[in-house]
């Protein structure tokens, strides 16, 4: 491993520590809506591909069938890291 990739591994690390401190000392930024959670993942059918493996899981908030669903960014960058860590390694 060069130093690089270990900064890289490092700095997104980094950034999935950030967000989690925010999702514990602000719930509500952490919440998103479908449009935003397709701008943050990157692409749609990737989104909707790991929201039906259950990698990432829709949050309804309400009881009624037209309450908004939400999802988590960082379940979002949780599961963008894990792929692209699985990726390196079936890659080695």
């Amino acid at each position: 491993m060069d130093v690089f990739t270990l900064k890289q591994q490092i700095t997104e690390a980094a950034e999935l520590s950030a967000l989690a401190i925010a999702k514990q000392m602000f719930p509500a930024f952490d919440d998103v809506k479908y449009d935003e959670a397709v701008k943050i993942a990157g692409s749609e059918r990737w989104l909707k591909y790991h929201i039906k493996k259950g990698n990432i899981l829709p949050i309804r908030r309400g009881p009624a069938k037209n309450s908004p669903i939400y999802y988590s960014r960082l379940d979002i960058a949780a599961t963008k890291k894990a792929e692209a860590e699985i990726a390196t390694l079936n890659k080695k």
